[in-house]
């Protein structure tokens, strides 16, 4: 009985084939794990690979507008900046006219689209607001109605006055009401003497 030991030569195309092997692994892995591929593969399992530049903006603009906005300002100065680095080169004035032109179409458009947010914020809360103090002037209007049922079988005239009695009280609530609000949104002199002309 003889037992099998390996020779040199074996043991050294054994240490090759596993060399070789090592070698496409590392190779296969350096072409998978450039920054383009982990991109295109992160854009993938997202959703997003095949977006475009302008469908990739306004997804962000949609759904994070606030970053969105602060990036295109940070591109914008850091595009200008370039450019006036360029300029003291060279002249590339008609240029830099026409980037500064597009950067204010740019702000304005932003700024519009903020003023109109919150615009549309400021209708929403005036209209919870107005649902609130019209729920509230109700339900103070109900609760006068309980208080003055005892009060009313005492008054002179009876239930027959009660509608006239109830009325007169809540004007005089309303205009007490507007009154107090009135007298909030009126400006108060200055603190210091002076006079607003």
């Amino acid at each position: 009985m003889g037992v099998n030991f390996a020779t040199s030569s074996e043991y050294e195309a054994e240490a090759n084939r596993l060399r070789s092997e090592i070698g496409a692994t590392i190779g296969a892995l350096r072409t998978s794990l450039t920054p383009s591929n982990l991109m295109s593969e992160a854009a993938a399992r997202a959703g997003v690979a095949d977006m475009s530049w302008a469908g990739a903006f306004d997804y962000a603009s949609k759904r994070h507008p606030i970053p969105t906005a602060v990036i295109g300002l940070g591109l914008a100065l850091l595009t200008m900046s370039a450019i006036r680095k360029r300029a003291t080169r060279g002249n590339v004035a008609a240029l830099t006219t026409s980037l500064r032109e597009s950067s204010d179409s740019l702000f304005e458009t932003a700024s519009q689209a903020f003023r109109e947010r919150a615009e549309l914020k400021r209708k929403e809360f005036l209209d919870v607001a107005r649902t609130q103090v019209a729920t509230g002037a109700a339900m103070l209007s109900d609760e006068i109605e309980k208080g003055l049922e005892g009060v009313m079988g005492h008054a002179p005239g009876g239930p027959k006055v009660r509608s006239l009695i109830e009325s007169s009280i809540q004007l005089a609530l309303a205009a007490a009401l507007e009154g107090l609000f009135a007298a909030r949104m009126t400006p108060r002199p200055s603190q210091h003497g002076d006079q607003e002309l």
